[in-house]
């Protein structure tokens, strides 16, 4: 099995250079002169091993981190926050089906045959899950992996990472960067000069959400930590002027009752922004504008696409993309998507971060999406 190490600090000491605080998930040796690659394929070498006097807050004693200094072989500083001794292929977990549990769920069939040309694929019983049970089926797996499928709340991934680890299986992300990145409060002080002013409460009722809108002007959309009902556009999502509390109350009243158990952290409001219109949604009447999905693997963009037309052509100014690379730059993650958008005077902003493995391809096809995590064999690079 690869050795994996996951970064979680890293300090400078004088005269000396950049300490890198892993943790050893495998609690192998490691010694000075060993090579280390990051997720990219990037080698470094043990120059040193320093020993670090605290434990941060929520390691376990038995995860105590190591100090490694580096020497950057490939002349790049570690990208990601993971470091294996070898590459190996990285594995994919799916949500089985209901009904057929040895079956991928209907809903990423496409994918999982996409990632099986390549890559070991697991399966897990969702509902056995969601009762507390980790049922698995498919490829026996070990080692570094991606979960493919549905949203989960932050106590639910919690709960699949840990019992995951139990057998071997690291997911790409913690659960701490799985909650960074799914609900917005984790992400919007790190990103507010970006995006939306956003606001939000913790009890999730109509009552403390009505509180936020003291003060506010314009026009608002009412969601979730996660999720809006933006297909429920004028029912439940889109207020349009704030300063109509009757009118206000209705639609977080309305989004409130409809979420229901599924409402994740509590209610948050989000200014409108006045986006490039490409339309508007068939059915729900939904404004439709130009957006676009970014996936992020370990700080490198993997792949952007637009997030509402088909076999669209992508293409963005030498500073747009340098304003898209300063948003990566800012995450604390291995894998993430950014929701970006085009405002009505051409200028970008972000609509939503999220945690990549639960982030839908929108209109990237599985194909695309699979092939840059097979292995470089060639020059023995990933992605």
């Amino acid at each position: 099995m690869t050795d994996i190490f996951r970064i979680i600090d890293q300090f400078n000491i004088t005269s000396k250079g950049v300490v890198y605080s892993v943790i050893n998930y495998a609690h192998s040796s490691i010694c000075i002169g060993d090579i280390l690659h990051d997720l990219h394929g990037n080698r470094f070498k043990v120059k040193s091993l320093e020993l670090l006097r605290y434990i941060p807050n929520g390691i376990r004693t038995e995860d105590k981190p190591i100090g490694l200094m580096l020497e950057y072989i490939n002349k790049v500083e570690v990208q990601g926050n993971i470091l294996v001794s070898n590459l190996p292929d990285i594995n994919f977990i799916f949500c089985s089906h209901p009904l057929y549990p040895r079956k991928v769920d209907y809903d990423y069939e496409e994918e999982y045959n996409a990632a099986s040309l390549e890559h070991p694929c697991a399966l897990f019983s969702y509902e056995d899950l969601e009762m507390g049970k980790l049922s698995m089926y498919g490829d026996d797996i070990s080692g570094l992996t991606i979960y493919r499928g549905w949203m989960m709340k932050p106590e639910m991934y919690r709960s699949f990472y840990d019992s995951l680890m139990e057998k071997g299986i690291i997911l790409i992300n913690t659960p701490e960067e799985y909650e960074r990145y799914h609900t917005l409060p984790g992400w919007y002080d790190d990103f507010k000069d970006y995006t939306a002013k956003s606001v939000w409460e913790d009890k999730g009722t109509v009552d403390s959400a009505l509180l936020l809108t003291q003060g506010l002007e314009g026009s608002y959309i009412v969601k979730d930590y996660v999720k809006s009902r933006k297909h429920e556009w004028h029912d439940a999502c889109f207020i349009e002027n704030i300063s109509d509390k009757a009118n206000a109350e209705r639609i977080i009243r309305n989004f409130v009752e409809r979420q229901g158990s599924n409402l994740v952290g509590g209610v948050v409001l989000r200014q409108f922004e006045k986006l490039k219109s490409i339309g508007f949604h068939e059915k729900s009447g939904m404004p439709i504008s130009e957006e676009y999905r970014v996936f992020v693997f370990a700080e490198k963009i993997m792949i952007i696409d637009d997030y509402w037309q088909e076999d669209k052509k992508i293409s963005f100014s030498d500073e747009e993309m340098k304003w898209i690379e300063s948003v990566v730059k800012r995450l604390k993650s291995n894998f993430v998507t950014i929701d970006i958008a085009r405002h009505e005077d051409g200028s970008l902003i972000i609509m939503e971060l999220g945690d990549g493995q639960v982030s839908g391809l929108q209109q990237i096809k599985p194909d695309d999406f699979y092939r840059p995590f097979c292995r470089r064999r060639q020059n023995g690079l990933q992605i």
